[in-house]
């Protein structure tokens, strides 16, 4: 059985910063690409930010309507019930994929990202990465003694 391969995630700071610091282990998507258990996340924080600061590993992905994943992911998800019902409004469907193993690098601004792909633009949702793109990644991380203090998150 081939090992699950790295992709990158798009996340807006507040909650990267929750994944991060442990207090958000389930990330809330309205739709995503086919993923595996296993698959290391680069969390790649939106602008302002506009840098990967950490890597997860997903456990899981848990798929239902948007009030299920709500009744039994609430308190992983780090969002008021008004804002997670302003994201699903519409949706039949609410995703979430849980996260462990999550680990803080020093900032991987999005300059130095488009040295490793050329024409790098952060996904939308969640892109995969390839083996080459992936090793640039590990090669660039230095992971924070303290995951969340040492992040720059603007």
């Amino acid at each position: 059985m081939a090992k699950p391969g790295d992709a990158i995630i798009s996340i807006r700071p507040n909650f990267a910063a929750a994944i991060l610091s442990g207090s958000k282990t389930v990330e809330l998507r309205r739709r995503i690409p086919p993923l595996e258990i296993g698959t290391r996340l680069w969390i790649y924080a939106t602008r302002p930010t506009a840098a990967v600061l950490g890597s997860a590993i997903v456990d899981a992905i848990v798929r239902g309507t948007p009030d299920a994943v709500w009744e039994a992911y609430a308190e992983q998800a780090a969002i008021e019930r008004d804002d997670y019902d302003r994201y699903f409004d519409g949706a039949k469907e609410a995703i979430g994929i849980s996260v462990s193993s999550v680990c803080g690098i020093a900032p991987i601004e999005i300059q130095r990202l488009r040295r490793m792909r050329d024409g790098f633009h952060p996904p939308q949702v969640i892109a995969k990465l390839s083996t080459a793109e992936a090793n640039k990644l590990k090669a660039w991380s230095y992971p924070l003694q303290n995951t969340l203090a040492s992040a720059s998150i603007r």
